[in-house]
């Protein structure tokens, strides 16, 4: 679980709504500051996670010329979800994604996915370039704090746990074992609610998907979009070799911030966008990433 530092969204951010075909998406949103605008950005937050997981590097991306959103999932905190666990599967997740994605009409839109994220974000390129023609409307693909396969044997278990508990214990009884006693008053609140509010459904669907990531990486590798390995360290869900080996994999490269933990976007909220941005600017111009960098897989 991501741990919010403060319950204050920081100047120029504000929360709102994204209306899809496939329905309505809370978000976090920011327009570029004080610069011409270089394009658009979508973050996906990782397992138990939300928008505000983003919210300190919003105002850093904003500084760097990017529209960015970042946006709860469906049954994610402020996002409805429905009950149904056929509407949490990685092809319905992905489909979210790419409604979204059309609703933010840009033109170089850079998808970013933390954790679980990332899991949703990989799904959602393959799935939109399974057809004959390369339909993914993203310029790029970044995985954040998002490993190759399954976490830690650690975070295996806890998240098995979890899924364990949550059908037949009230979320706010698990809350007493997670919450940690040196939250100030109004994170703590706000951690409980955003607790409280996601679906036990998709805390379910997400925690099953963490445990047996699909797709594959070799599915992934396919797909013909540039790619980013972004991740804080320490992190206790995968190791930085882990990274490493994945980033090789999919001819990526690997950028480490030191001292971001499994959430760089909160501990290192700059040193993040700075890395973002460096990799975003070498993939030349706007136009270029239209003509030459949609996502299409071989085979």
């Amino acid at each position: 679980m991501s741990q919010i530092l403060t319950a204050t969204l920081p100047p120029g951010v504000t929360r709102s709504e994204i209306e899809t075909s496939r329905g309505c998406f809370a978000t976090l949103e920011i327009s570029p500051i004080n610069t011409e605008k270089r394009g658009d950005v979508l973050l996906l937050p990782g397992f138990t996670g939300s928008k505000e997981d983003f919210a300190p590097l919003l105002p850093f991306l904003a500084r760097h010329g990017y529209h960015a959103v970042a946006v709860d999932g469906r049954g994610q905190f402020e996002t409805a979800g429905p009950s149904d666990p056929d509407l949490y599967t990685p092809s319905a997740l992905a489909a979210d994604v790419l409604a979204i994605t059309r609703s933010l009409n840009g033109d170089c839109v850079h998808l970013v996915g933390h954790s679980f994220g990332g899991f949703v974000a990989r799904q959602a390129v393959i799935q939109a370039s399974a057809g004959p023609r390369a339909a993914g409307p993203w310029a790029s693909l970044t995985l954040l704090n998002s490993g190759p396969a399954a976490p830690a044997s650690s975070q295996r278990q806890r998240i098995q746990l979890l899924i364990d508990a949550l059908p037949s214990t009230p979320k706010d009884v698990i809350w007493e074992f997670m919450a940690q006693t040196d939250m100030a008053e109004d994170v703590g609140a706000l951690m409980r609610d955003r607790w409280l509010r996601t679906h036990t459904q998709q805390l379910i669907s997400a925690g099953m998907w963490m445990l047996n990531p699909q797709p594959t990486l070799s599915d992934l590798e396919r797909c013909v979009l540039p790619k980013l390995v972004l991740a804080g360290s320490p992190d206790a869900a995968w190791t930085m070799t882990e990274f490493e080996g994945m980033a090789a994999r999919l001819k990526a490269p690997c950028v480490i911030v030191r001292g971001g933990g499994h959430s760089p976007s909160i501990h290192e909220p700059a040193s993040a966008a700075d890395a973002l941005a460096q990799f975003w600017s070498g993939l030349g111009s706007q136009s270029a990433l239209r003509a030459s960098s949609l996502p299409s897989c071989a085979g």
